[in-house]
């Protein structure tokens, strides 16, 4: 956990942000507080169809891939009310902080600027820019510029996917642009195409607190509601309401089918793990209940039954050495309680045959890997599977304690097949000599590395020893969907509760940039 000394806040466990006064903003919050608990979707946590031996589902297969923008027409991009909106926004909101940069950081009129103020002491700056236009592939500002006592009006386009210019690189290091399949895979929609852009520029002149603002931008403007969270789950009770484990498990399944059909198409990794912390999943949390953990793998692994995968579930066995052999205290008895639980799979029942043959369990090990075999006439083919799941496979302290040997021949076994880790803990432990946590050091940090987050729910509480209260999250609701920091807002009146956007970007967010983004 990384944390703040000065401040006591831990990240990703803690902050406060006021919100800014102003007529964008209020309207922001208030598109931010119309889900109400009824807007809540709840899936089953059993499938929607039965799957017997012979009972064929819809195959695995996934849309052709398209390069057009949802609503784009000819070479208009946002439609009249979202440009005038943008335009507007901007205009009187982010001139200081996104505007002016831009200006500097992606046009020639930076470079002009750094020449000659080298030789005549500042005496030319950019005083002014406005957006005039936005389209698919730029922003078009008209930019102010003072030369001695003159201003002058100056023309300035600023790709949607810029790099800062030459003489600008050591003041903003570049940023990878942003996959146009990823673009097109997220979201279809232009304004989320438009925000999501502008958050890659807004993180590389380090306006921090405008990339939220673009996330709730894009989600008042009619966009997909990339990033939103729904308001009054009330995580701090807990136990948690039915619904709102159904919301997550309902958020964790569909990010595992997208994985997986991602996959199937040779569009993202086979290396897959899913982190869901919410309170009732912590394990370093006296809330946290291992019905939810079974629940949540339940419900992932029927989705993609659903889909006619054969799904096998596996949880790490007894490990160690002699009499120092155990399981970690968090898995203590999950694998028997798999096979118990009820999966409506019984004669009848709505999962009519699908334990033992679309779903199965197994240990973490290459044995564990089951490749079609036909059968001899009298036996009946032996299936492969699919997909795996792996629930929280994690070290133990000790020399022969480590799953990474025993995972990493697993992984190798399965070949391409997706892999999903349920809220995998790959770092070292104590061990004997120090063995653990020297020999093959590298090794292992890579191989835990190699896996892909497709989905991510953690909650941001103040450092110390109480988890209480939540102040925000930091979420990944997708293989291609973009980090989000949230904040936690009460309403006032004991109106409930809402998750501001406050920061986003396309990696994991370092401490650093949330703490200066609560900062502002």
């Amino acid at each position: 956990m990384n944390s703040c000394n000065s401040c006591n806040i831990s990240i990703p466990n803690g902050f406060i942000l006021p919100l800014q006064k102003g007529r964008w903003t209020a309207l922001f919050v208030v598109c931010f507080a119309l889900s109400s608990v009824d807007a809540f979707y709840s899936p089953s946590s059993s499938a929607t169809h039965n799957i017997g031996r012979n009972h064929v589902v819809g195959s695995l297969r996934s849309s052709p891939a398209r390069t057009d923008i949802e609503g784009t027409k000819g070479n208009k991009y946002l439609d009249d009310e979202q440009l005038e909106f943008c335009k507007a926004y901007l205009n009187e909101h982010h001139k200081s902080d996104v505007l002016l940069p831009f200006t500097r950081a992606f046009s020639e009129l930076g470079a002009i600027s750094v020449k000659k103020n080298l030789w005549m002491g500042g005496s030319y700056s950019i005083i002014d820019a406005k957006v005039t236009d936005i389209t698919s592939h730029a922003l078009h500002l008209e930019a102010t510029v003072q030369e001695g006592k003159t201003p002058k009006k100056k023309k300035v386009v600023v790709s949607l996917d810029s790099d800062p210019i030459s003489a600008m690189a050591r003041t903003y290091p570049s940023l990878p642009q942003i996959d146009p399949m990823k673009l097109d895979h997220a979201s279809k929609i232009p304004i989320d195409n438009f925000c999501r852009r502008m958050i890659r520029l807004c993180n590389i002149v380090k306006a921090y607190e405008a990339t939220g603002k673009m996330i709730q931008m894009g989600v008042q403007l009619g966009g997909k509601g990339v990033g939103k969270l729904h308001d009054d789950m009330y995580l701090n009770q807990v136990p948690h309401n039915r619904y709102v484990r159904q919301y997550f498990y309902g958020m964790v399944a569909d990010a595992a089918l997208e994985a997986a059909i991602l996959c199937s198409d040779k569009q993202f990794t086979n290396r897959m793990k899913i982190t869901a912390l919410f309170p009732e999943m912590n394990p370093s949390m006296d809330s946290y209940r291992i019905g939810t953990l079974l629940e949540l793998s339940r419900s992932i692994a029927i989705r993609l039954a659903e889909q006619n995968l054969r799904v096998r579930v596996c949880v790490q066995g007894s490990m160690g050495v002699g009499i120092f052999t155990g399981v970690p205290k968090q898995l203590n008895g999950v694998h028997t309680l798999l096979q118990r639980m009820d999966w409506e799979s019984e004669p009848g029942e709505e999962n009519e045959g699908m334990v033992g043959d679309y779903v199965n369990f197994g240990f973490v090990g290459k044995d564990h890997v089951a490749d079609f075999k036909k059968g001899d006439g009298e036996a009946l083919d032996i299936q492969q599977d699919d997909v795996f799941i792996i629930i929280c496979p994690q070290n133990m302290v000790g020399l022969e304690s480590s799953i990474i040997g025993p995972l990493s021949e697993m992984v190798d076994a399965a070949g391409d097949r997706p892999v999903i880790l349920l809220n995998p803990d790959l770092t070292d432990k104590i061990s004997s000599q120090g063995q653990q946590s020297v020999r093959g050091r590298q090794q292992r940090l890579d191989f835990a590395n190699s896996f892909e987050t497709i989905f991510q729910f953690q909650n941001i509480y103040f450092s110390g020893t109480s988890y209480f209260p939540i102040l925000g999250s930091v979420v990944k609701l997708g293989p291609y969907e973009p980090w989000v920091a949230h904040q936690r807002r009460d309403l006032v009146d004991d109106g409930g509760e809402v998750y501001l956007p406050i920061y986003s970007s396309e990696t994991v967010p370092e401490s650093e940039v949330i703490m200066a983004t609560l900062s502002q």
